[in-house]
């Protein structure tokens, strides 16, 4: 009398999915996940922005609808039916806003070397289209370059200067506390429906607007 073996214990051992398709499906699994908590993020700062200033959030939208990027999010939001993945399920934790601005800040900044006006040349030179032709690739690498190194003399601050406990009776250095965004106990929760795209834009103009300021032409008129 034959008896059947019993499943093994790991899921992975057998199927015919390979441990490495599980591995890939965690990764993307992973990229959904912070994905729907970034989204429901900004869209909980976008409902406590109509909620405590509707005349700002009225003009701010009024601005950014007749713009092509404001319709291709929207376009791209509808589409890839990221409203199901945000109310899908109970609540995510807040996003640090410090994470939502760090992920943000490079792509920011190829947008503003990208259409960064180049400087005119007074007459033709042998070169010349050559030269235009390669500056708008050599700023977006300088650029890259620029981020790079700021970004990895910060990490060798925080790592070769740790701060040290006030309290420590021993005098050893202790590492910083992790920054910490206390706005989870602040933000409204998440309103679904017909404006929830809206909330999107208004929460990324509110998380990101210091950002974009900092990118703004040198040449712009702030508004009093």
């Amino acid at each position: 009398m034959t008896t059947t073996p019993p499943p093994p214990a790991d899921p992975t051992a057998t199927g015919p999915l390979t441990p490495t398709d599980h591995r890939a499906f965690a990764f993307l699994g992973h990229v959904n996940s912070s994905l729907r908590q970034c989204l429901c993020t900004l869209a909980r700062h976008g409902v406590a922005l109509r909620r405590d200033a509707p005349e700002r959030a009225r003009l701010l939208l009024d601005t950014v609808r007749p713009w092509p990027l404001y319709k291709g999010g929207q376009f791209l939001f509808d589409l890839m039916e990221w409203e199901d993945l945000m109310v899908d399920g109970g609540p995510p934790p807040v996003m640090a806003t410090e994470r939502i601005v760090s992920a943000c800040t490079l792509p920011v900044q190829l947008i503003a070397a990208a259409t960064e006006e180049a400087p005119g040349v007074a007459k033709l030179v042998p070169g010349q289209r050559t030269t235009a032709a390669l500056d708008l690739p050599l700023r977006l690498l300088t650029t890259t370059a620029r981020s790079t190194l700021l970004s990895a003399a910060q990490d060798l601050t925080d790592l070769l200067g740790p701060r040290a406990a006030p309290d420590d009776d021993a005098g050893y250095a202790t590492d910083p506390e992790p920054v910490t965004d206390d706005t989870s106990t602040e933000l409204p929760p998440l309103e679904a429906g017909f404006y929830l795209y809206e909330d999107i834009a208004l929460g990324a103009l509110s998380v990101l607007g210091p950002l974009l300021a900092d990118h703004a032409p040198t040449d712009s008129v702030s508004s009093a």
